[in-house]
């Protein structure tokens, strides 16, 4: 649907939940500092292949939203989300870990001091494996001091080092809605660290797009560089291209349109500012008060291998009749630009919004792309997560798939909307991972999925020698399911079962065990030998430092 563009007045509260000040959409304004209250509404479920997994595990009311997440390219089993946390009563950043496959996860918050408060979280991982975490620190009030950190992690997430000041700002700045990038090419620039964010003055009327470097992968921050040459701009978002250039692209007020620039020399200098494409779509409220953007989700192919080595691709939101739309381009080299093309595959024009789209490229070149969608809902007024993936440089794309198994309700109240600005996605080996808000539970969540692109039966004979759940039969079950899993070497391993929301229900055994193929019987009672309800439960076969999760069905 059209944007509401009226200025939007919100009296400043100073309450320890949350706080505004007065913000006019039709310029740029600190997203951080947006009222936050809870939304709720429940809706059936509806069956689906991508199970649906809550990651947080506080019992507050309080939101969670804005989430990224990574994949361990040395492990796919590892994968870390990061979000925004409200479970205390004021801004914090969450941060939860998973090491099969999304199957269950454990999460916690994350330390950063010196600031109190935190916010716009975002995340990077390494070639190594290694994590990083940046996040923006806020005192409390509308005004500055702000300032941006990093923190590493080297275990898949489970601990993090100290904070690393990538910017700290004077008074006279307002730091906003940073983005992370890290080189992952092959050359001399190898382990740089990028990371843009929004520059406001103090009395927020002026914004420019900035950029600092780490040139020692994360262990200290050069001087911030002036990225874009007008004001008037927000929503930087950083990739760096085959031969470590580093691009930056970002959304502009006036003119309106998708901007972007480069740098050659590790971040140091940038060129003149480019337009990408113009777009009609501006900052504003859609149904339920979702506050969307037209901004740039930008990525880049840096699979040596791949027929499309070096192209950068962008996602990005437009309204270009009656409602919003996801648009694709593509570009060889940074600066020469191929024309729209609309990737959401829902009748043209029929009432329906899409927003907030994200894009990462795999090791393989495969571009995959989420976005929220609300073509299940004749009001335009729900909203799910959709993805589409595209093997041929973004020429063609997959049929949309709806992830989620339940429709979200952004609430009612003014601002209950306010569901974050971006959603997680990664891949990497054939395993899409997903993380985004959802309110099945009466508010804010944050909900995982995980999709394979290697087809794989239950009862699939593992490599010879590996870890593996080998057959869970018979699957669907009623009375008991066997199964059989192989062990690659003896010593300490168990058998565990978890429902969706990754609670233990049951351990089978636990102990030293011999390497080769064993069996345990489930007979799909809990701990205390309570039959479980019918649904889906998660076999998890773990044996230091490794483990294997295979899905069963519950019929009663």
């Amino acid at each position: 649907m059209k944007f509401s563009l009226a200025a939007l007045s919100i009296s400043l509260a100073l309450t320890p939940a949350v706080f505004a000040t007065d913000f006019d959409y039709s310029r740029p304004f600190p997203l951080s500092l947006l009222d936050y209250n809870n939304a709720d509404g429940y809706f059936d479920p509806v069956p689906f292949d991508v199970d649906n997994i809550r990651i947080n595990s506080d019992n507050t009311s309080f939101l969670q939203n804005e989430e990224m997440v990574a994949i361990n390219p040395q492990n796919t089993n590892n994968a870390v989300a990061i979000w925004r946390d409200f479970r205390l009563g004021y801004r914090r950043v969450g941060i939860g870990y998973t090491f099969d496959a999304g199957a269950t996860w454990h999460d916690t918050l994350l330390v950063v001091p010196p600031y109190p408060w935190q916010s716009d979280p975002v995340l990077a991982v390494d070639s190594s494996g290694n994590y990083f975490a940046c996040t923006l620190g806020l005192n409390g009030t509308d005004q500055g001091p702000t300032g941006i950190f990093v923190q590493k992690s080297t275990d898949g997430g489970i601990t993090w080092a100290d904070p690393v000041t990538a910017i700290d700002s004077a008074m006279q700045y307002f730091e906003d809605k940073q983005m992370i990038v890290l080189d992952r090419t092959s050359g001399p620039t190898y382990g740089n660290i990028y990371i843009a964010w929004t520059r406001f003055t103090a009395d927020f009327m002026t914004s420019n797009i900035y950029m600092v470097s780490s040139l020692d992968a994360g262990q200290s921050y050069g001087l911030p560089v002036s990225v874009s040459e007008g004001s008037g701009v927000q929503w930087p978002v950083p990739v760096v291209d085959e031969n470590g250039a580093v691009f930056v692209a970002w959304f502009r007020y006036y003119p309106r349109g998708i901007y972007i620039d480069y740098s050659t020399d590790e971040g140091a200098t940038f060129h003149s500012d480019l337009l990408v494409t113009s777009v009609t779509a501006t900052a504003g409220n859609i149904n339920g008060g979702i506050l969307v953007f037209p901004y740039p989700a930008l990525a880049s192919d840096l699979n040596p291998e791949s027929r499309n080595y070096g192209n950068l691709y962008m996602a990005y939101m437009d309204d270009v009749g009656i409602d919003m739309d996801i648009f694709f381009m593509s570009s060889p080299d940074g600066f020469n630009w191929g024309p729209p093309l609309r990737i959401n595959d829902d009748p043209n024009h029929n009432g329906a919004d899409q927003f907030h789209p994200w894009i990462t490229v795999d090791d393989q070149g495969v571009i995959h792309t989420v976005f929220y969608d609300r073509r299940l809902d004749a009001a335009n007024y729900l909203f799910d997560l959709y993805y589409t993936r595209s093997s041929d440089g973004g020429l063609t794309w997959s049929p949309n798939e709806r992830i989620t198994t339940v429709s979200s309700d952004p609430g009612q109240a003014i601002l209950a909307g306010l569901i974050g600005e971006y959603i997680g996605l990664a891949a990497w080996g054939g395993q899409v991972q997903m993380a985004w808000t959802d309110t099945r539970n009466g508010n804010q969540d944050v909900y995982s999925g995980r999709m394979s692109l290697v087809s794989a039966r239950d009862d699939e004979p593992s490599t010879p020698g590996g870890l593996a759940i080998t057959s869970l039969y018979p699957n669907p079950f009623n009375s008991g399911v066997s199964i059989k899993y192989n062990l690659p070497v003896t010593g300490e391993a168990s058998v565990e079962i978890y429902d969706l929301a990754g609670r233990r229900v049951r351990t089978l055994s636990a102990g030293q065990a011999t390497a080769g193929s064993g069996q345990v019987i489930w007979d799909g009672a809990d701990i205390l030998g309570q039959p479980l309800a019918s649904g889906v439960y998660f076999v998890r076969l773990n044996s230091a430092p490794i483990s294997a999760t295979q899905k069963a069905v519950l019929l009663r």
